[in-house]
């Protein structure tokens, strides 16, 4: 596989102790080395939080957990620092599918050291439509500071979707994060980088592709097939992979019915919702009140949406 995983985030009815043993297979060498920290405050709505510990020292995940509006699911985030710790993907997969986890965020990066990818080819493909995969084109963002050797950075897509690409410089960010006085770092022209050997700094860009569970299913096999997914996700990437065979993430296949019925209901709640509530304080009896206004037939809008055809 030439792409990594950069992010991976799930949840999980399992506790914290149950998920920790159950991928600790993953991180092969390194698995008797982790623990879990102390409980800490949990947040986005989770009442406990307990960080994943390796040697005692380095922070590689968070679990969060607890709380009544949580409905026993548990969170499972961890960055890029600490999926490089994991050795076996194929096991990873196979660790969360036996306790039922459902992915939440998979960050899929392809970096090259060669000059084949650079800003220009990627604002280049942007304006060539090759970040689209149906439809107009996702909004760009470009990054560029003052100073050329801080590097440039292009954003592709809406944060909160379901597809997000960041596409950059990763020889100069590198560069950035080593702490060199500015007059030693501007006479840096080669890093050492993962093995690959001596690298022009300039030479060395990574472009990364945010998978959420927005209207989709993210399936285990993202994990292990990652060129795929990667290809998949709009024609530029595909272009930086030509030999993967491309695959795509599924939306819901229930998704646009339920939504359809849920925009429907908002309306409805917002224009007689009040008239609605006043009448079963008045009569008392809700079904009495339903039966007064309920039409006579279904809605030709939410079937041809496909309500009626699909369980809720």
């Amino acid at each position: 596989m030439k792409t990594t995983v950069d992010w991976l985030k799930f949840r999980t009815t399992a506790n914290p102790f149950k998920t920790l043993e159950t991928i600790a297979p993953a991180f092969g060498t390194v698995a008797d080395l982790l623990t879990l920290g102390e409980p800490e405050k949990g947040k986005d709505g989770w009442l406990h939080r307990r960080s994943v510990i390796l040697a005692g020292d380095q922070k590689l995940a968070s679990i969060d957990y607890g709380g009544e509006s949580q409905r026993g699911w548990a969170r499972f985030d961890m960055s890029g620092t600490g999926c490089e710790w994991v050795q076996d993907w194929d096991a990873m997969a196979r660790s969360l599918e036996s306790i039922e986890a459902q992915l939440r965020r998979v960050d899929l990066a392809l970096t090259t050291f060669d000059g084949s990818v650079t800003h220009e080819r990627v604002v280049q493909a942007h304006q060539d439509g090759l970040f689209s995969s149906g439809g107009r084109s996702p909004d760009r963002r470009d990054w560029t500071g003052s100073n050329p050797r801080a590097g440039r950075t292009v954003y592709v897509g809406a944060r909160d979707g379901a597809k997000y690409v960041r596409c950059y410089e990763k020889g100069f960010e590198i560069l950035a994060k080593l702490g060199m006085p500015e007059n030693i770092k501007s006479t840096v022209t080669q890093l050492e980088y993962n093995g690959v050997g001596m690298v022009k700094v300039e030479d060395l860009y990574r472009v990364e592709v945010e998978f959420k569970d927005v209207d989709k299913v993210l399936p285990f096999a993202m994990l292990t097939d990652r060129d795929s997914y990667f290809a998949g996700a709009n024609p530029f990437c595909a272009s930086l992979l030509p030999g993967a065979v491309e695959r795509k993430v599924m939306g819901l296949p229930d998704f646009g019915a339920k939504a359809a019925l849920a925009v429907q209901l908002e309306h409805c709640r917002r224009a007689y919702g009040a008239i609605i509530r006043t009448a079963i304080l008045a009569h008392g009896d809700e079904r009495a009140v339903m039966a007064m206004i309920a039409g006579e037939g279904p809605s030709d809008r939410l079937i041809s949406a496909g309500v009626l055809s699909i369980p809720f």
